[in-house]
């Protein structure tokens, strides 16, 4: 009796072993469901000077500041090479670069990966604004602009001077994410 309830114990705690193992790896990746989108400004815990003076690394090693975009309406995606929601919504960061850039947007990546993954990832693909690197402290930076679960792809928006107008969690679509940007492009002068 005693030897099948030992048994019946460890089957239980292998399979809870393995659901854990299961939520961990699921944790940081979004599914791409409108469940986890948010628009919720008021989890916000930084400020704009915090938010354009945090610094990253580039592709090629230099340091670089949100702060040299703050005249511009900023839209941070937050991003892995491993996070497949992630790599299917940057055409449309692409394209939306191309067509508002010139206007003042600027899109910025900034990677929760590898410096190499992100490097060779970069390498087979045509992405047209910078990608900055922060494997270890991107989630944390993520999670004090509203991304409350630490999950990927998090896209927040920002307009000059660092108001927060726009906080997704999860996958964006091109025609929300083109509404919003053409709604609170900066007004040329």
């Amino acid at each position: 009796m005693f030897k099948r309830r030992l048994i019946a114990a460890a089957c239980v705690l292998v399979a809870l072993a393995v659901f854990s193992l299961y939520l961990g790896h699921k944790a940081f990746v979004a599914p791409p469901s409108a469940g986890n989108a948010t628009n919720d400004t008021r989890e916000i815990v930084i400020s704009p000077g915090v938010v354009y003076s945090a610094k990253f690394t580039d592709l090629l090693g230099n340091s670089q500041t949100l702060g040299q975009w703050d005249h511009k309406l900023l839209v941070i995606n937050f991003w892995a090479t491993w996070c497949g929601p992630c790599k299917e919504e940057m055409p449309i960061l692409v394209k939306l670069q191309t067509k508002f850039g010139e206007r003042g947007l600027q899109f910025v990546g900034i990677a929760a990966d590898s410096p190499s993954n992100v490097a060779n990832f970069a390498k087979k693909t045509s992405i047209n604004y910078p990608l900055l690197l922060d494997e270890a402290n991107a989630i944390e930076f993520s999670k004090r602009l509203g991304n409350r679960l630490g999950l990927l792809p998090h896209t927040v928006m920002m307009r000059s001077g660092g108001e927060v107008i726009y906080n997704k969690l999860g996958p964006i679509t091109e025609t929300e994410l083109d509404d919003i940007i053409a709604k609170n492009m900066p007004i040329s002068r």
